[in-house]
Order: structure tokens, then C-alpha cells, then sequence
């Protein structure tokens, strides 16, 4: 503030003595010497607001695909820089990954689907959710209508697709004992996540463990009628993608991961106002997502903001939670121990929420 006030002087003496010059500075000096000055002024100026962002890292659950246009449109809005952040949003390599990042302090605030945090707090990791975005999980079985899957029984005597650590997999076991499921009769073909979508739509596998807003979204892109069988239709609707932060991070950066969470849920409240403008501000930042293939994982991740009882984005009640951990404990095998809060926290949510 100090070096702006002192340009500022600088550039009003220049000025005083431009107008009592008698005449042996020509006009056109006269002006580049103000013009100067007070370009000085102002780019000091700049310099000093940027220094006063406090720079966060955001670390995405995955690559960078349509879901994430939220954030996208807070930054390029200024949502952040509103509120006194510098937002890096930085991609992920599963949800798991991301908790654990997290978790020891690489980035300050990620975002990750809540079984998995779930699990990672129960290993020790200091972790936990700050604010749900999905009401319930987009975890899926993905498949082709022709392959007649229309239950998780119909994938007995079929080949399932998996990745061994992801959130769907992870999950998978509630599913299985939900559905009275013959785990024998299925045959498992352990891949990396990146390969579940091809081995799918060239027959390799009958179906894959997957998300309704990405991967379902890719084997549409590649021309296929695909079919989506969501975790929460058949028994196992845990609360799902949400903004989370290490344990230290909520003890000691409590305001700032409230900014964060505020500015975010702005983003999502006018990417589901406008989700078609959404993507366009994504694609200034990820040039390689394709229209058509955006905009469908944005609505599929817009359909798991609310249910009935919704009132706005991220309401999730202590009884949602009690339900959402005890479907962990019955089907992930959560420690029955466990206490829900343990793994999620409302202290940094804003006092008001965009409403539904």
C-alpha cells in the first residue's frame, strides 16, 4: 500500500509540474510521461490485490469431464477471486487417490465421492467431507441395452469390468449382498479405469462398475446405446461426490475452505441455471472436451443434486448421513464403531445455500 501511495504522489507531482512548464516539454512528452506514471500506479496496484490472494489447490476426483464445469464457471466468474482466493483446479486419478492427497496436506480441498472418505478416515487418514454436492452416488453398473442387464442378478454368468480401489468397486459389495447376488457366477476382469469404456462397447466385457456421469457418458460419445443401473436404485443410495479437506486444513483454514465451498456452490447454481453456457467456459479451459459428451456428464451429475425432500443444493441432513454411514457399515464393512461424524463436517458451510 505504501509503494501504491507513493506512485500515486509520484505521478501528481509529475503532473503539477507538467502545468507549470514554461513550454519546453512538448505535448506529446507531456503525455507519455503521465501515461507512464500512471501505468505504474496501476500495475502496482494490480500486483498488490494478487498478492493478497490466499492461492488454494483444488484437486478434482478425476480428469476433468463435464461433471466439473461448476467449478469451472466460479473461477472464470470470479467467484474465487471475489472472496480473496487464487483457485487452481488441479485433476485427479479416482476418488481414493484424491482423499488420500487431501488427507496429508498436498492439496487443501479436493473433491471425492463420501464412501470413499468414508473408508479413507477408517485407515487413519485425517480426511473428511466439508460440503456433499451429489444427494446420492452416480455409481452405476454401465452395460449396452443389448446385452439384457436389467438387475445386478443379471450380471451372473456375464463378464463385470472392474477397478480395483475405485469408489465403485468399492461399493460394489452393498450392492451384491442388497441383491442377493452370486458373486461365483460372475466373472471379473480387473482393468485400469481408463480401459473399462473401450473393453465395454468391443464386447471384451458384458458390463462395467462405473459412473453415470462419466463413463456411461463416454460409451454414448463412442455411439452405443448404453444402460445405466445406479447403485441408489438398487439399495444403495450413499451420499456421493462432495468438496472434502484434511483434518488440519478445517482446524486451521476454516474461513478460507468456507470461501471456497461459497464461491463453489455459486458455480453450481449457474451451471444448472445455464448448463449449456457451463460447458462453453469449460471448454476455455479443457479446449479438448467435446460438446455433446460435456454437457451430458453436467446433467447427469445436475440429476443427483436433489431429491424430493431437497431444498437446496448440499442439504443433507445428520439423518441422511446416519444412513448413508450405516449402508457403509452393512455393505463395505464400515467399522459398526464408526460415528458418522467422524468422517464429514458442517463447520465450514456458508449460513445460506442456493436454494433448489
Amino acid at each position: 500500500m505504501k509503494k501504491v501511495l507513493t506512485l500515486l504522489l509520484l505521478a501528481s507531482m509529475v503532473i503539477g509540474l507538467v502545468a507549470c512548464s514554461s513550454g519546453t516539454t512538448t505535448p506529446a512528452t507531456t503525455t507519455a510521461t503521465v501515461a507512464a506514471a500512471t501505468t505504474a500506479v496501476a500495475t502496482t496496484a494490480a500486483e498488490t490485490t494478487s498478492q493478497k490472494l490466499e492461492k488454494v489447490t483444488f484437486r478434482l476426483n478425476y480428469i476433468a469431464t463435464g461433471l466439473h464445469a461448476p467449478y469451472y464457471v466460479a473461477l472464470e466468474k470470479g467467484y474465487y477471486k471475489d472472496l480473496g482466493l487464487d483457485v487452481t483446479i488441479a485433476e485427479g486419478t479416482g476418488s481414493g487417490t484424491t482423499a488420500k492427497l487431501v488427507g496429508m496436506g498436498t492439496d487443501l480441498v479436493g473433491q471425492s465421492d463420501a464412501a470413499s472418505v468414508a473408508a479413507a478416515a477408517s485407515q487413519g487418514i485425517p480426511i473428511r467431507v466439508i460440503c456433499p454436492i451429489y444427494k446420492f452416488n452416480g455409481f452405476s453398473i454401465v452395460t449396452l441395452e443389448e446385452n439384457g442387464i436389467s438387475s445386478p442378478k443379471d450380471l451372473e454368468g456375464k463378464k463385470l469390468g472392474i477397478t480395483t480401489g475405485d469408489g465403485p468397486s468399492k461399493l460394489w459389495e452393498g450392492v451384491v449382498k442388497a441383491n442377493d447376488v452370486d458373486e461365483s457366477k460372475i466373472t471379473y476382469v480387473t482393468m485400469g479405469g481408463e480401459a473399462k469404456v473401450g473393453a465395454l462397447v468391443t464386447g471384451k466385457v458384458d458390463a462395467i462398475l462405473g459412473g453415470a456421469d462419466n463413463d456411461a457418458v463416454q460409451v454414448t460419445a463412442q455411439g452405443k446405446n448404453v444402460k445405466v443401473l445406479r447403485y441408489a436404485d438398487f439399495g444403495v443410495p450413499t451420499i456421493g461426490l462432495s468438496i472434502i479437506a484434511g483434518n488440519e486444513a478445517i482446524k486451521n483454514n476454516p474461513e478460507t475452505l468456507k470461501k471456497f465451498i461459497e464461491a463453489s456452490l455459486k458455480g453450481w447454481d449457474d451451471a444448472r441455471k445455464d448448463p449449456d453456457g457451463a460447458i462453453v467456459i469449460m471448454q476455455k479451459y479443457i479446449p479438448t472436451l467435446e460438446t455433446k459428451t460435456g454437457r451430458a456428464g453436467l446433467d447427469a451429475a445436475l440429476a443427483s443434486l436433489f431429491t424430493e425432500s431437497s431444498k437446496t443444493i448440499s442439504d443433507v441432513s445428520p439423518a441422511d448421513w446416519e444412513k448413508s454411514t450405516q449402508l457403509l457399515r452393512d455393505y463395505m464393512g464400515l467399522d459398526a464403531s464408526f460415528p458418522a461424524d467422524t468422517f464429514y463436517t458442517t463447520e465450514c458451510m456458508p449460513a445460506v445455500l442456493p436454494a433448489k
